[in-house]
């Protein structure tokens, strides 16, 4: 059986992740991803993420140290937020990944071009 990405199958993951963004004084829009990504609340964070990205045309950051947990489809969350900036003509940088998701990201390929190389190599 292969797991699907279907974000029916929970309606509010505001139990499972927690996000919120501040605009910086440099202008920096830095958004907090905390808690569980995954399958209930992929497509809620990749919309939240882009509503940031819509609203503010400074740059993009997104703090990922509060994820405790991210599964194929939140990793596929974090590359649909870095597809839908690329074609925005922007670009999110994700800081402070947790080992596990850069675990995942290596073994994918993604970190090449998801991550800073600080943070890649």
């Amino acid at each position: 059986m292969v797991a699907s990405c279907d974000p029916s199958v929970h309606d509010d993951p505001g139990d499972l992740i927690q996000l919120s963004h501040d605009i910086l004084p440099d202008g920096l829009a830095m958004i907090a991803i905390s808690g569980e990504l995954d399958v209930a609340s992929a497509d809620w964070t990749v919309r939240y993420v882009s509503d940031v990205i819509d609203r503010h045309d400074g740059p993009v950051s997104a703090d990922l140290s509060g994820l405790r947990f991210c599964d194929a489809c939140g990793l596929g969350a974090l590359i649909r937020i870095a597809r839908y900036a690329q074609q925005s003509g922007r670009w999110v940088s994700l800081l402070r990944p947790p080992e596990a998701l850069i675990r995942i990201m290596r073994i994918t390929g993604a970190d090449s071009w998801l991550l800073v190389p600080a943070q890649a190599g």
